[in-house]
């Protein structure tokens, strides 16, 4: 278990001293306040890890006082102790983000596994944090979570790439895997990086507009042109970075046009006389593969190599099994915010049916699996049953095998299997999973603790 900073909070000296005697001997440096204002001050001062607070204080409420730790610093965790709580107080607290709740008078063995979720917690916090800054320090984007060696390497050669001058870059993969994001990498580390990022979906607009999009049109060009004419994407992207997504939606007429623009750089507006220069880089992408277009004969072969001097091809999601639960975390803290939720974890069996879905839209399907279930979501953590998608609910629930082997067998882990198990069957009703284990509630409730298991808050799991 890692060190951090907790403060404890509680006007009686001897319940802050038995924590602290507790606590320390974790290892974890301990601070005490005996109110709610000296609480405070105190978190201001060392800004805590972690804080166990009495719901009753001689000042304030420590519901207020959790309203104001968490207006203070959003990321401490905070565990409200109390030797009155009620059901009603407990969801108060939770819905105010307290992290835990921990009932007067508690065993060392309570205080010991809150502790091992806090550092577990902590630690995953942290991890995020560290792989987000640093893909934002080499790659420029908040958008990038890789923890996979493929993407990774795929990164570093975009930087790469970026860095190499105008030269033309075609990006390859499946739809939802991110071809923008890469492309968006390319540009952030390239020499045109203070200039425009234009989008373009060639698929996206009705055959014959594709050419006055993207070249423009002078005034009087054709029936129903602006009298003013148009900038084209082209003009748009001036000292920029034109990104043609779906290339391989082009027409023939496009392409021929296209092709001019990279080799010579000079285009004319629809309907105008004058040559103009576009200084661009232009990266493209395509979910089909280029190759096969071009033998087919629709798609030009000429402008095939000149797109494809430089090559990213990026893997689906199923083949970068490591990226899934980083992104899925990612997505979360977005989420969060975004819905304005305190989901602070994801259990065991979320992250394996995370990992054994086969997520055929990629990132995206993953994105928008992930805002379904954080809106829809009223505890604080995301079970396995929470996700819903177009094919119905992500769940694991396979017969649980336990093979005895001559090595012998770990039973807490067998006891956190079984429990886990029943929970999943249970749909987290924690008194129809203790009669199926045949043990009282609050046994069940103790074992859920001492094993780290995570479940959702909800009126059956209280007791």
């Amino acid at each position: 278990m890692e060190q951090f900073k907790v403060l404890i909070v509680d006007d009686e000296m001897i319940v802050r001293n038995s924590l602290q005697r507790i606590i320390s001997v974790y290892g974890h440096e301990t601070f005490l306040a005996e109110n709610g204002e000296e609480a405070i001050q105190k978190m201001l001062a060392v800004r805590p890890d972690l804080i166990f607070l009495d719901y009753r204080l001689p000042d304030l409420n420590g519901l207020e006082v959790l309203k104001r730790i968490k207006k203070e610093q959003e990321e401490v965790l905070v565990v409200v102790f109390s030797a009155y709580g009620t059901f009603r107080t407990v969801v108060e607290a939770m819905k105010l983000g307290a992290f835990d709740y921990l009932q007067k008078p508690y065993q060392n063995e309570e205080v010991a596994v809150i502790l091992m979720k806090a550092n577990e917690t902590l630690k995953l916090k942290r991890e995020v944090r560290e792989l987000r800054a640093r893909s934002k320090s080499v790659y420029r984007s908040d958008e990038i979570v890789a923890q996979s060696s493929q993407m990774r390497k795929l990164l570093d050669l975009a930087v790469m790439v970026g860095k190499s001058g105008d030269t033309p870059t075609l990006i390859e993969g499946e739809t939802g895997v991110g071809k923008e994001v890469i492309a968006q990498v390319v540009h952030n580390n390239s020499r045109r990086c203070e200039g425009p990022f234009i989008t373009v979906n060639c698929g996206a607009f009705p055959k014959g507009l594709m050419e006055s999009e993207l070249f423009g049109y002078e005034k009087g060009a054709f029936t129903g042109a602006l009298d003013s004419g148009k900038a084209g994407f082209l003009e748009l992207a001036e000292r920029g970075t034109l990104f043609l997504d779906e290339v391989a939606e082009l027409a023939d007429g496009e392409q021929v046009k296209l092709l001019r623009i990279l080799e010579g750089k000079g285009y004319f507006k629809v309907g105008g006389v004058k040559e103009r220069r576009a200084n661009v880089r232009i990266i493209s992408a395509t979910n089909r593969s280029l190759e096969r277009e071009v033998e087919a004969r629709r798609f030009r072969e000429d402008l095939y190599y000149r797109l494809n001097v430089v090559r990213i091809k990026i893997p689906p999601l199923r083949e970068r099994k490591s990226d899934i639960v980083p992104l899925a975390k990612h997505f979360i803290e977005v989420f969060n915010k975004k819905f304005n939720k305190k989901i602070k974890a994801i259990t065991p069996q979320a992250r394996k049916a995370l990992l054994t879905y086969e997520w055929k839209g990629n990132v995206r399907e993953l994105r928008n699996v992930i805002e379904r279930t954080v809106m829809l979501t009223k505890g604080g953590v995301i079970d396995s049953d929470s996700f819903i998608l177009n094919s119905g609910h992500i769940s694991n629930t396979e017969q649980l095998v336990i093979n005895l082997s001559a090595k012998g067998i770990n039973l807490d882990e067998v006891n956190k299997l079984l429990i886990e198990k029943a929970m999943i069957l249970s749909n987290d009703n924690a008194l129809k999973a203790a009669k199926l284990l045949g043990l009282r509630r609050g046994a069940l409730r103790y074992r859920i603790r001492k094993y780290n298991i995570l479940v959702p808050l909800s009126e059956e799991n209280a007791g």
